[in-house]
């Protein structure tokens, strides 16, 4: 297994893709670059027998961290490569294709973990910066009187982390059929006489429906609702992937084989056209189908890097995940209370109606 690091065409530093600039940069000579002027660069150093300005590495070595074996009824494999920048050894799990160097900090792809099955097909690339998911987090949890102070201070909020989260998005073709009866009721009065009128219509709804970037996270060990709670993402705007794109966050391959999403595609695709159906007929006060009928077929399906940008907190033995939605900067998570302030306000408030309560009895009596 290799790596690369994308480096300088000018000086040889670590490129990081910027989000609002949609740039290669380099924060030592300040270059900026787009992806293409780097594969244009890369086909001329290797036409002109050139060292490559990104070369791969040594060899990984593979480990067994059995830790928690016990409790997952599984193996952590852990993987071991070399920095080609500083020469550290740097572990990571079997699953991460992007990462940094412990050590001197610059962003490795760790190539094989994204060509063959795994080179993803589309990525959307991070466009909310880690200066605006910061802010956007200070602004989210100020609102909130009783949260742990240590939630949003400096070394909490260094936390903040840009990951690319592996995802199957599936273009599905739906046939539908539906025949059914719809009834319109009408009820008015004569006097003290009441009459109701009951009029039946027959419905048919047949054709067929597309169905166009259902997405589905293709990792376990990440908050599948969390994810989705900070969706939806535009994916007119995914672009053919580029290893660039990842430079400067950390990137997730998925452990979740596209055989075993397409079942869910499919059964996600039938409630959607079955809602899709019963929405369209609106005229009626009641609906009853005799034949619902909904044949889906996955048309396409490929594999996407979907941008995140990730903060954990740890609080009283429990982890609070708050997430960032990388393109269009919509939050959520779960917010921390801090029990002895809270405690704290809650005295202050019996205290003082107690004081209130003591004055009122004196001046009665």
């Amino acid at each position: 297994m290799s790596t690369q690091t994308t480096k300088c065409p000018n000086c040889g530093g670590p490129l990081h893709f910027d989000p609002e600039k949609q740039l290669n940069t380099c924060e030592y000579c300040l270059s900026e670059f787009t992806n293409q002027e780097l594969v244009d660069y890369s086909k001329r150093q290797a036409e002109a027998g050139l060292e490559d300005p990104s070369p791969e590495i040594s060899e990984p070595h593979d480990h067994v961290h059995n830790e928690d074996a016990g409790a997952h009824g599984e193996e952590d494999r852990m993987i071991e490569y070399t920095c080609n920048s500083c020469g550290a050894h740097v572990v990571t799990e079997d699953t991460t294709s992007a990462t940094f160097c412990y050590y001197c900090h610059n962003p490795v792809i760790i190539t094989e973990r994204l060509s063959g099955e795994f080179r993803p097909d589309k990525v959307i690339p991070f466009h909310f910066s880690r200066e605006k998911a910061v802010q956007t987090f200070l602004n989210w949890v100020k609102r909130y009187k009783y949260v742990p102070k240590s939630f949003y201070s400096d070394s909490q909020l260094a936390k903040m982390t840009g990951l690319y989260v592996p995802n199957w998005m599936a273009k599905v073709d739906a046939d539908i059929q539906y025949d059914g009866v719809g009834t319109r009721i009408r009820v008015w009065r004569v006097g003290d006489i009441e009459y109701t009128e009951f009029k039946e219509y027959g419905i048919s709804r047949s054709g067929k429906i597309k169905l166009d970037n259902l997405t589905e996270i293709g990792m376990r060990k990440i908050d599948h609702g969390l994810l989705n709670s900070i969706g939806p993402y535009d994916e007119t705007k995914a672009v053919d992937f580029n290893a660039n794109y990842l430079n400067g966050f950390f990137s997730e391959k998925y452990d979740i084989e596209k055989e075993d999403v397409r079942p869910l595609m499919l059964e996600r695709s039938k409630k959607y056209s079955d809602s899709l159906v019963r929405n369209s007929v609106t005229a009626y006060d009641k609906i009853k189908f005799s034949k619902s009928n909904v044949q889906p077929q996955v048309k396409s399906l490929e594999y996407v890097l979907l941008p995140v940008w990730i903060l954990t907190y740890q609080y009283n033995q429990k982890t609070y995940i708050y997430a960032v939605n990388g393109q269009t900067g919509k939050t959520y998570g779960e917010i921390p209370l801090d029990s002895k302030r809270l405690g704290a306000t809650s005295l202050m408030i019996a205290a003082a109606l107690l004081v209130l309560l003591l004055l009122g009895g004196a001046l009665i009596w």
